[in-house]
């Protein structure tokens, strides 16, 4: 069921229906389920859950705000549940009206510890007593996961997050809320955005609710309070860009920052990017072509997958969200599904985005997990990457693709799965000279091409650890950034690297990159070189 068909949906004999709605916005939904209630089927609205004592009815007041009356009529006796009163109450209403029931889910919920069977059977009694009536219930809440018996009778709707177009709207209205509010105070207010600039702070405040938005602006107007008045400006969108990370980053969505390190090599995986990056465009959106839906990056650890998901943002100039997923997990029956699918509906919001899951085969692999919470978060995600049009790209990076769910791996699931290996040895020479210019070292071309013939199984972890201790050994000695041939060797062989130490699985990998795609062109590397003579011919 659709959100704008919800009250045509009641108005059908349907007399029950579920609705999930973010906290936040709950008395958003409720004022405009009371509004559209009187304006679609002439019927007062009630509102109701275990937090309060009474039922109260709902009303809108002169200035268009939400106001709660008690009703006199209902009085629960001090001896019968509340849940089992207000049922009956519904039930013997002798009038019309929208009994809005919050948080009343988790007693009707498919596996849920809260389960009662006698508020389910009610339930679904009062589904066929209450259709010839003019009485209709809307459940509201948060993770609704309906029982069995009840999710064919009861349709479902989610109110989604604003558009970029609701925002803007919402941001011109609110703003002249607050100037009026401040003009009666006698403060000046000045709105210093031109038409771009409030677009731009519209788009970053995408996956935020409209109240969480007007918060924010409250906020911003205290904060900015001064004896010249209050200047609301371009500087305010790094900072709703900063308060949506805080509200993510507790459901477990991380704003990833740009990398601040390009990555060496992967040539064949740079150019597959390149030739997509224009598909994200509103020109390609116009043009209905395919939306990419994203890639599964396996390697061994350490080749480089954290610091290339964070470039695949910069390649294709997206916005990158980082999920946990292992942060989402919660004890509550269906919360941890609940969480995921939030998750993702955000960011479908914010869209075009690139979602990234990292070491995905330690949240999904379901070992232990006898309570099928996996297998039902691997169903949200694989049922979003199958539905989503909005532009949202998977980057998900794994150590150990045997340990990934098989319906994870199948072709077609990700536009395309690469086997990042251990840098072949003209890559060397590149990641080497990346992490030494870090340190503000310049080392000769012929020197980087001789370690890099003698680190044949090192990979871009401890190429960069490598750099770094080369780089404090001529600290040490007293010549900063001036890095000898004689010090990246003598570092180099305190390094065993993790395909010397493990090389069973790195094997092993490699025979599943057979079914995979090669990030890098395949070069042979060279016979390992002798460093005798060029580290004489480097003595300082």
């Amino acid at each position: 069921m659709n959100l704008n068909n919800l009250f045509s949906t009641l108005d059908s004999q349907i007399p029950i229906a579920a609705l999930e709605v973010l906290a936040p916005e709950e008395a958003t939904i409720i004022q405009w389920l009371t509004s559209s209630a009187q304006e679609k089927l002439e019927c007062p609205t009630y509102f109701w859950n275990l937090g309060v004592s009474e039922l109260e009815q709902c009303q809108i007041a002169a200035d268009g705000g939400l106001v709660f009356k008690p009703v006199a009529e209902y009085k629960r006796p001090a001896h019968i549940d509340p849940l089992i009163y207000i049922f009956h109450y519904i039930e013997s209403f002798t009038g019309s009206g929208v009994f809005v029931l919050g948080d009343v889910h988790p007693f009707i919920g498919k596996n849920s510890p809260q389960l009662s069977w006698e508020i389910l059977t009610r339930v679904k009694n009062l589904y066929h007593r209450l259709k010839p009536t003019e009485k209709r219930i809307i459940f509201l809440g948060q993770n609704i996961q309906l029982h069995e018996s009840l999710v064919r009778l009861i349709p479902f709707a989610e109110v989604p997050l604003p558009t970029i177009e609701q925002i803007q709207e919402h941001l011109c209205s609110y703003l002249l809320y607050l100037s009026e509010s401040a003009t009666q105070q006698d403060v000046p207010f000045r709105v210093l955005l031109n038409t771009e600039e409030r677009e731009t702070l519209a788009r970053a405040a995408l996956g935020l609710t409209l109240e969480e938005i007007s918060d924010y602006l409250r906020l911003t107007v205290k904060e900015r309070l001064s004896s010249n008045g209050i200047t609301i400006d371009a500087t305010v969108t790094p900072l709703v860009v900063e308060y949506k990370t805080r509200l993510l980053s507790q459901m477990g969505i991380e704003l990833g920052k740009p990398a601040s390190i390009p990555f060496g090599g992967l040539d064949l995986l740079r150019e597959w990017l390149n030739r997509r990056r224009r598909l994200f465009t509103q020109e390609a959106r116009s043009l209905h072509l395919p939306q990419p839906k994203g890639v599964l990056l396996a390697g061994p650890p350490g080749v480089g997958k954290t610091l290339l998901a964070k470039n695949i943002a910069n390649i294709l100039n997206l916005p990158l969200l980082q999920l946990d997923i292992s942060s989402m997990l919660g004890s509550l029956v269906g919360e941890s599904e609940g969480n995921v699918r939030r998750a993702l509906v955000t960011a479908e919001a914010i869209a075009p985005c690139i979602i990234w899951l990292d070491e995905l085969e330690k949240a999904l692999s379901g070992s232990g997990d006898t309570s099928g919470v996996s297998q039902r978060i691997l169903g949200n995600i694989l049922t979003f990457m199958s539905e989503c049009q909005s532009g949202v790209f998977v980057v998900a990076t794994c150590n150990d693709p045997s340990a990934l769910p098989s319906e994870l791996k199948r072709k077609g699931r990700f536009d395309e799965m690469f086997f990042v290996d251990l840098p072949t040895e003209p890559e060397r020479v590149q990641i080497l000279r990346i992490h030494l210019q870090r340190f503000g070292i310049t080392v000769e071309d012929e020197y980087l091409e001789a370690i890099a013939a003698n680190t044949a199984k090192f990979s871009g972890a401890e190429l960069e650890t490598l750099a770094a201790e080369a780089a404090l050994l001529a600290f040490d000695e007293g010549q900063p950034q001036q890095v000898s041939l004689g010090d990246l060797e003598a570092c180099r062989q305190t390094i065993t690297p993790l395909a010397v130490q493990d090389a069973t699985a790195v094997e092993r990998m490699r025979d599943w990159a057979k079914t995979a795609r090669a990030a890098s062109s395949a070069i042979a590397d060279k016979p390992t070189q002798s460093l005798r003579t060029a580290r004489f011919r480097n003595v300082n």
